[in-house]
């Protein structure tokens, strides 16, 4: 027998990506708007979460597409996360990071700052986070992202930008990647940068120069990757796919990590909370499956001390607590598979297979 979980749709019903909120700005001096889009479950809990700030969320396909991705990673990869898409001309007017005539950055520094006076305490103070912050843009705001991680590099844990286009100011941004690598000789950020083998000269002629920096003048503790996406033009699609495995590679269970036992688990666990400065668990689905694997093995004890820290990771999920009972009654433990199903039943009284199993155990 596997477990499995069944999903009902309904036709009728809306697909809501996001909600528009607004608030007042004094450094831009007007209305911004921005997307919300919150992790499944956000009410239901008092978990705190990382937040992802996206540029240029005005154009509806680049915040669906970070939609997607961040709910089908979240899934099984990285922790469950809250993004918020910058999204008004308001803000597109205050963005521009290359220096003018007298060597200024008018709009990028006026940008920076409403981000870290105003958007940052703004969304802390209207939503569960934590200190974790990802900041990403595109393009032009690709600049931007670029310009804020080397003026204020502690502002944001971390960094993606897709296609920047350095043809712009190359040698403003060279020479001050180049300055902040020599004035720091640690860094705890993390960078992602791609762009595509059929992008727009102004990002492919100055790339190289900018990886060489990357790779020969990185201070410790700077972790970068930049990759070229074969096939793509210009800021391509699985940016943030790619950004985001690369930032939270070790909350994958590989097939290495399958085979951990459950202390394992937890300490490999523990030690990457530490890294990210907020606790990070197993996904459900994962132990889950991984359990499946070691009960159709007949490793029923082992699905059993997994499926026990499952319930304790996760204790009002009906379906966790209906899957130990199922194990619990496969290796012939009556009495403490009741137990289990009773507590499905007490969480979801409607849970149809938890009802089956009971009715049966009882007979």
């Amino acid at each position: 027998m596997i477990f499995f979980i069944q999903i009902n749709l309904t036709a009728q019903e809306n697909v809501t990506i996001g909600k528009y909120r607004q608030m007042q700005s004094r450094i831009l001096e007007g209305e911004v708007s921005y997307l919300e889009h919150l992790p499944d479950g956000y009410g239901e809990t008092d978990k705190t979460y990382p937040v992802i700030f996206l540029m240029n969320a005005q154009n509806s396909s680049t915040f669906a597409n970070a939609v997607a991705t961040i709910d089908h990673l979240s899934s099984e990869r990285i922790p469950d996360m809250i993004l918020i898409g910058i999204s008004n001309t308001r803000v597109a007017d205050n963005t521009w990071a290359c220096p003018d005539a007298s060597g200024n950055v008018t709009g990028a520094s006026k940008f920076s700052r409403f981000l870290e006076e105003e958007l940052l305490p703004e969304i802390k103070k209207r939503y569960r986070t934590n200190d974790y912050k990802i900041f990403m843009g595109q393009s032009n705001a690709g600049l931007l992202v670029l310009y804020s991680f080397l003026n204020s590099p502690g502002l944001f844990d971390a960094y993606v930008v897709a296609s920047p286009m350095f043809g712009w100011c190359p040698d403003f941004f060279m020479n001050k990647t180049t300055s902040l690598f020599q004035t720091k000789s640690a860094l705890k950020n993390k960078l992602y940068v791609s762009y595509g083998d059929l992008d727009y000269v102004e990002v492919t002629s100055n790339i190289h120069a900018f990886e060489d920096i990357l790779k020969n003048q990185s201070p410790i503790g700077l972790k970068a990757q930049l990759d070229l996406i074969k096939n793509c033009g210009h800021v391509p699609q699985v940016t943030l796919n790619n950004a985001l495995l690369f930032f939270f590679s070790e909350c994958t269970m590989t097939a290495e990590r399958k085979q951990f036992s459950v202390q394992e688990i937890k300490t490999h666990f523990e030690n990457i909370s530490k890294e990210y400065g907020f606790t990070v668990w197993p996904k459900e689905g994962i132990l889950i499956d991984i359990a499946a694997d070691l009960k159709n093995g007949k490793q029923f004890d082992k699905a059993i001390d997994l499926l026990n820290y499952l319930v304790s990771l996760y204790p009002a999920s009906a379906m966790n607590h209906y899957v130990l009972g199922l194990t619990l009654y496969e290796k012939g433990d009556i009495a403490a598979a009741k137990t289990s199903l009773t507590e499905s039943l007490r969480i979801d009284s409607n849970f149809i297979r938890a009802k089956q199993l009971l009715a049966r155990i009882s007979k």
